[in-house]
């Protein structure tokens, strides 16, 4: 009796001591740390629709493929969307850069970054450049829309990569994003839906869509309709998705003199995304059309999709 008594007791503290085990492991996971991302399923697509990539015209410039090229939007009230596919020459392979511009004058457009991806593709990078449509050509209007927009816009980033990727000569690990303004914000809402992208360069971006929509759109709508949209956006605003970019890298470029993002604004967007993660600042303003900003952008993108060092002038 003495044996059998012995026998259950030491059962029934083993078995405590696997549970005391297996839960401590599992609050110590990331997975328990950082809960599933329930929202990244609004930004799910079918895959298999075709981009019908028609090419406009070419060019060389430098030993380097410039191509204006246009492909079908997923969203088909969209209609197509215009790029540029910028290439090097040899058979690779190259690291693949996706930019996204700003809403601003000048240059609020695909022309943006094209000098730059220009200068990456002499140090092997293929570039894809892509023309934005909410809030570029669809102004703010309401919530329900508005969502969809956003989400609809991301999902267009989403194919982009997908487009970009479908290039033969593109090495799928050395994939960089850089997004500025509205292109910062959807680049920072894809960090947390995709895992393609190896490091992301957010270039004054703020965390919130309804601080913009409401502040320069949709300013006179009555204070219920405010809270309103901002609960509808916040699921999905860049600030709740760049938590989860991990672990992807990540860049911010902030303006010292940016007259649309608050300094708290832009340090709170920063604290909230996952680590690694680095800021600079810069004098200036929200267009941040800074040498030191464009010659840290190639720094960080040369070391981290290791790309050939720059050949000096």
């Amino acid at each position: 009796m003495r044996t059998a008594h012995f026998n259950q007791r030491t059962g029934v503290l083993f078995l405590l001591a696997t549970l005391l085990v297996t839960f401590s492991q599992f609050a110590a996971s990331p997975l328990h740390q950082v809960p599933d991302n329930e929202s990244a399923a609004l930004f799910d697509y079918d895959r298999s629709v075709a981009f019908d990539l028609k090419e406009d015209s070419a060019k060389e410039q430098d030993g380097v493929t410039i191509r204006d090229v246009n492909y079908a939007a997923y969203t088909p009230q969209r209609g197509r969307i215009k790029a540029f596919l910028i290439q090097p020459g040899g058979k690779g392979p190259f690291a693949g850069v996706l930019f996204f511009h700003w809403y601003g004058t000048p240059n609020g457009n695909r022309n943006q970054f094209l000098d730059e991806a220009v200068s990456l593709a002499k140090q092997g990078t293929v570039s894809l450049l892509i023309q934005g449509y909410f809030p570029w050509a669809v102004p703010p209007a309401d919530a329900k829309a508005d969502r969809q927009r956003v989400i609809d816009e991301t999902i267009e980033v989403r194919r982009a990569l997908d487009l970009l990727l479908s290039q033969p000569e593109v090495d799928r690990r050395r994939i960089g994003y850089v997004g500025h303004d509205y292109g910062a914000m959807y680049g920072a809402i894809t960090a947390g839906v995709d895992k393609r992208v190896k490091t992301y360069i957010v270039i004054a971006g703020i965390g919130s869509f309804s601080n913009w929509s409401l502040d320069y759109w949709l300013k006179a709508i009555p204070a219920p309709d405010k809270e309103a949209y901002q609960q509808a956006l916040k699921p999905i605003d860049p600030i709740t998705q760049i938590a989860r970019a991990a672990p992807a890298s990540l860049l911010f470029q902030f303006a010292n003199s940016d007259e649309h993002i608050k300094k708290e604004a832009a340090i709170a967007f920063f604290d909230a995304a996952s680590n690694p993660k680095e800021v600079k600042w810069y004098d200036g303003k929200h267009e941040l059309h800074v040498e030191a900003a464009r010659d840290d952008r190639r720094v960080w993108l040369t070391r981290q999709l290791r790309l050939t060092k720059p050949t000096r002038k």
